[in-house]
């Protein structure tokens, strides 16, 4: 009767090698795979926020409420609040009129957004280390919907004062947590001040490099697209950003800011 035979050394390391060599070849699929998937899902939320939209205006008489306290009612909760990490503070959750009209918490989330704050959230501007990273929300309004004043007279209170096609103009965009080149400004509260304050989003199809992506955004008239900041590496090249000073999709009218030039 032959003894049994079990495998060698040398068997094993090479087993061992070829699963190490496939999970290599699997694991950028994989990633790129579960992106795409936190990508959707953040298509689906903003979707929400577009009829959000259609049913707050429809309550309000067409009327926005202010940018800035869309979804909190008040940046600073309390006395000396530090509204840079508001975003992330699970003590003071999303209490805004916009919220009232959100089906579900995690509707205020980016999945991709949520997964890297784990990494990120605490290297924003001002960070608090007595306040954890828990995201309550990743998207900002357009500061140009809801107020005249804050945006220099150019903003709009109602849908009706948009002059420009609806379609291009956005309602709701996300922002990074971090800061990049030419940028002092990242998520900090509900708004998106699109001219040299705030910035669109660059995480999503990054390939790699979390600045040089893509940003989910919804529409004033309800749909959903995916689009670059006008805001790159050099900040001294204007020619992405709409009027040469502002990220695209931002500005409410037909024609530019008084004391435009194209020159």
């Amino acid at each position: 009767m032959s003894a049994k035979r079990g495998f060698t050394l040398i068997e094993l390391l090479v087993v061992i090698a070829i699963i190490a060599l496939l999970m290599g070849i699997l694991m950028p699929a994989l990633q790129t795979v579960k992106q795409q998937a936190q990508n959707i899902g953040c298509r689906a939320n903003l979707r929400q926020y577009g009829l959000v939209h259609h049913m707050y205006l429809d309550d309000y008489d067409d009327r926005y409420c202010w940018s800035s306290e869309s979804l909190v009612k008040e940046e600073r909760p309390i006395t000396g609040y530090n509204i840079r990490c508001r975003w992330h503070d699970a003590r003071y959750p999303a209490d805004g009129p916009i919220w009232e009209y959100i089906p579900a918490p995690k509707v205020n989330l980016c999945p991709l957004f949520k997964t890297l704050s784990k990494t990120y959230g605490t290297g924003h501007p001002e960070h608090t280390l007595t306040i954890p990273v828990v995201p309550q929300y990743s998207y900002s309004m357009n500061a140009w919907l809801g107020s005249r004043e804050d945006a220099g007279g150019h903003g709009v209170l109602k849908q009706s004062e948009i002059t420009r096609s609806k379609a291009e103009v956005f309602f709701f965009a996300e922002e990074n947590m971090w800061l990049r080149p030419g940028c002092d400004w990242v998520l900090n509260d509900n708004s998106l001040w699109p001219n040299n304050c705030d910035w669109f989003a660059t995480f999503h199809n990054a390939s790699g490099d979390l600045n040089n992506g893509t940003n989910n955004v919804v529409f004033v008239d309800g749909h959903v697209d995916e689009v670059r900041s006008g805001l790159g590496e050099d900040p001294m090249d204007t020619s992405e950003l709409e009027y040469g000073e502002f990220e695209k999709f931002a500005y409410p009218h037909k024609t530019p800011p008084a004391g435009y030039s194209s020159s």
